[in-house]
């Protein structure tokens, strides 16, 4: 964890990136602890950097590392709830790291990509993800209400 507390804290635009993408894809509670600690310390280190950033602007993964980094310090609840705010949440990935189940996917007429249904294994929360692509593929994640999934579900058995 020290490696990725020095990278963040670095100024280096290449090593705070990096850190970032890090910081999102983390998952351990005790490491994220130690990092939310010194998340004051990042957005002072990181306030004025540079990261660049040709189609999706690089400080946009920091913003989110951070956003999640304070979500998680503040025990605010399941990491499952700031799927919306971050366009790079790919659903596949996130199963396979075992922190969703995806439970159908479709593929709408109009669009390239899919339309997933996805639930988190942590919380039971449920999602419709619209995996989409323009420059770079993204995926746009919708909580479900609990009307919504008790919706969804009864189409499912149907």
């Amino acid at each position: 964890m020290k490696k990725l507390l020095d990278d963040m804290l670095s100024r280096d635009p290449h090593r705070v990136w990096s850190a970032a993408g890090a910081v999102i894809r983390l998952r351990d509670s005790a490491a994220l602890d130690v990092l939310a600690a010194h998340s004051d310390d990042m957005r002072r280190a990181t306030g004025t950097l540079a990261l660049g950033g040709a189609v999706f602007p690089n400080a946009e993964h920091l913003r989110f590392a951070l956003r999640k980094l304070e979500f998680h310090r503040d025990r605010q609840g399941c990491l499952c709830a700031l799927y919306p705010e971050y366009l790079m949440y790919n659903p596949h990935r996130e199963e396979q790291d075992g922190h969703v189940r995806i439970d159908a996917v479709t593929t709408p007429q109009d669009a390239w990509g899919a339309d997933l249904a996805c639930t988190c294994r942590h919380c039971g929360s449920r999602f419709h993800v619209q995996e989409r692509e323009s420059h770079y593929t993204w995926w746009g994640w919708k909580a479900l209400a609990a009307a919504d999934q008790s919706s969804a579900s009864s189409q499912k058995m149907a």
